[in-house]
């Protein structure tokens, strides 16, 4: 009988990626600015405000439509 190998996409390396900051840091003044963006800081307490609030409510959106993940029953703890 022959055996089968079953290649993934996770197996064969094509979704690897580079390792560093897997997100970039809304309110580091140390890095630089990207494309004369103004940093976190240096936007008026308005900007901030409303960019915060609207966020807030991406999130909360995103929240509502999530699928939950299904319950973890005892028995799975093995």
């Amino acid at each position: 009988m022959r055996a089968t190998t079953v290649t993934t996409a996770a197996t064969n390396g094509r979704h690897k990626r580079p390792r560093g900051r897997q997100q970039m840091d809304l309110f580091d003044s140390a890095r630089p600015k990207a494309d004369g963006a103004p940093l976190w800081p240096e936007l008026p307490e308005r900007a901030r405000s409303a960019l915060t609030e609207l966020m807030a409510r991406l999130i909360l959106a995103h929240a509502a439509t999530a699928v939950p993940l299904p319950a973890k029953e005892a028995g799975d703890d093995l």
